[in-house]
């Protein structure tokens, strides 16, 4: 028999290949191989950040560029295809010398000549204002720029601007900036520059007989396009694979969460009674409670006294239904939002979920929904809860029968039909590692069937770290089984920090530098009092020591005297292990 044994680290792998005795097969007889095999974590070395990022963050103002450039183009050729630009390079000159700004301003009121009407549309390929995907609601740069969006709008209706090239006119014609910065209140959006070029259009149409209305269009059409994002793979389900994951924000995610969280309560009257699960009652009033609120402290969802499993220092309370709470507000819905059914509600959460466009959607609120401009405004900016869950629209709508019946989640995976929600081993029978992703079908993203290689057809895991990692060890274990045969036995070290983010690992880097300091400046100090190269042990006691603060307040904690670092490391201390009041209750 063959036992492998694998570290597996976040850029390296150590393993021992051992033969087992046949009398006794837990006993290693040999040690047939072993080595360490060295591999890139796909992060930069300096700063942690994945190379992908990297690549990626230089990538798309190459693309932007590329694409502005490729705009211009189109258009130039639309506009010489009208004679709207001039053909020699002395004319071409002449015109890039007129200032955009001011012949915006001036086309509202006076016929502009063609050239100079050429020279106004041209301007709006390299600066069209900003249109957002709505996909990073109103956090980081999107909510700056729809903050500075809206401080540009009322500035132009205190000065009277009737467009933004007539307002941005204004202001250089006084010697002030136009550059739009984040933060100066200059930034436009898309749909300023598109209300701009109706104003041109009817203004100018009528001087301009040889553009027809088609050729308008397409002007405009090519000026103001932006390609749709391709969809963000929200994953697999866990229990229907062929099924998107759910958004956490969904209506009946929320209640599948407040359900299955409530089953799993259970409390104790008495200190000292065992903990018992709630009855249907109860539990009915606890979820009526967390579906009306946005949280449900525990001490206010039951009596004073009683213990509740899932209590502890850091947690004093549930989540509720997050969605509703924000949707409830006076600003969006106000309290209509508990008059819909839920499957209005379920409609209304996918639209704010998955509408790219601001404008459109706070047009579906107004005309389909029946809010005002404000609330429409509101409601499209709210922050709903992020992310996605691991299970599907079409599992969850399954399980919540059975979960409202009292059913556990696992009972009530069971009872729908829907599998196992944890038995995923295998049969044992394949000789090679696959691609991962190919058996983790629940922690990868995307795939396609049409793919030609393993990671496209079935998806990855989006931690660079990780992904490569499996994959070198894929890599080990088909090099070891096709040399020496297939191991009986796997035994698998896993680095506990293998599926760190980088910020996990900056901070758990800047905790070890810490306590080395602490720990040389420990080290010193036992070396003035004659105590060198402490022990673990000693370690172990003088940071207990330190931790109690001023040398004055470091005593033992039953007799109070005060403890010299003399006392500490020597035999007439040792170190007493105390159960805390919040583990022990005693």
């Amino acid at each position: 028999m063959l036992r492998l044994g694998l570290d597996l680290g976040t850029n390296s792998i150590g393993w021992a290949l051992l033969r087992l005795s046949d009398d006794a097969p837990h006993e290693p007889i040999q040690l047939v191989d072993g080595g360490v095999l060295i591999h890139p974590d796909g992060r930069n070395p300096k700063n942690k950040a994945s190379n992908a990022a990297t690549r990626r963050e230089k990538r798309g103002p190459r693309r932007n560029r590329d694409r502005m450039i490729m705009r211009r183009r189109r258009v130039a050729d639309l506009l010489h295809n009208l004679d709207l630009l001039p053909e020699t390079d002395e004319a071409r000159s002449a015109i890039r010398n007129l200032d955009p700004f001011r012949l915006r301003a001036e086309g509202l009121d006076r016929p502009l000549a063609p050239h100079e009407l050429g020279r106004v549309l041209l301007s709006f390929a390299n600066r069209r204002g900003f249109k957002s995907n709505r996909k990073a609601g109103n956090t980081g740069d999107d909510g700056k720029i729809r903050q500075d969006t809206n401080e540009l709008r009322r500035r132009m209706a205190q000065a009277g601007a009737r467009t933004l090239g007539d307002y941005l006119w204004r202001r250089r014609s006084q010697g002030k900036t136009i550059r739009a910065r984040l933060g100066n209140g200059l930034y436009p959006d898309r749909e300023m520059v598109q209300q701009e070029l109706e104003c041109i259009r009817e203004a100018q149409a009528a001087d301009h007989e040889n553009m027809a209305g088609e050729d308008w269009d397409e002007i405009v059409d090519t000026l103001l396009y932006q390609r749709e994002l391709r969809p963000v793979d929200r994953g697999r389900c866990v229990l229907m694979p062929c099924e998107p994951r759910a958004y956490k924000a969904y209506p009946l995610f929320q209640e599948f969460r407040i359900r299955q969280e409530v089953r799993n309560l259970e409390v104790a009257a008495v200190a000292g009674e065992p903990f018992r699960a709630l009855g249907a009652a109860d539990r009915e009033r606890v979820v009526a409670r967390l579906m009306r609120y946005k949280y449900g402290e525990f001490d206010k969802i039951f009596p004073e006294g009683v213990r509740v499993n899932l209590a502890t220092v850091a947690r004093d309370r549930l989540d509720g239904d997050k969605t509703a709470a924000t949707l409830r507000k006076r600003t969006c819905f106000g309290r209509a939002w508990d008059e819909l059914g839920v499957e209005r509600q379920q409609e209304i959460v996918e639209r704010l979920m998955d509408m790219e466009d601001h404008g459109e959607l706070i047009a579906w609120l107004r005309a389909e929904c029946g809010l005002d401009d404000q609330a429409a405004e509101m409601t499209a900016s709210a922050s709903l809860p992020l992310g996605t869950a691991h299970l599907s629209k079409a599992a969850i709508e399954r399980l919540l029968p059975h979960m409202r019946e009292g059913l556990r989640y696992h009972e009530a995976v069971e009872a729908a039909g829907l599998g196992s929600h944890s038995d995923l081993r295998g049969d044992g029978k394949a000789r090679r590692l696959p691609y991962y992703g190919e058996v983790l079908k629940r922690e990868v993203i995307g795939g396609r069937t049409d793919a030609r290689n393993d990671v496209e057809r079935f998806g990855r895991i989006a931690n660079p770290t990780v992904h490569i990692a499996l994959g070198q060890m894929r890599r080990l274990f088909n090099a070891i089984a096709d040399r020496f045969g297939k191991p009986d036995e796997v035994v698998v070290e896993l680095a506990r920090d293998l599926k760190q983010s980088r910020v996990e690992r900056e901070r758990d880097e800047k905790l070890n530098a810490r306590n080395r300091e602490r720990n040389e400046r420990l080290r010193v100090l036992a070396a003035d009092c004659g105590f060198e190269n402490p022990s673990s042990r000693d370690m172990r006691k003088l940071r207990l020591w330190d931790e109690q603060g001023p040398p004055d307040a470091r005593v033992c904690p039953f007799t109070g005297e005060v403890l010299s670092i003399g006392k500490v490391l020597s035999e007439q201390t040792e170190i007493e292990h105390i159960l805390p009041y919040s583990k022990s209750l005693d």
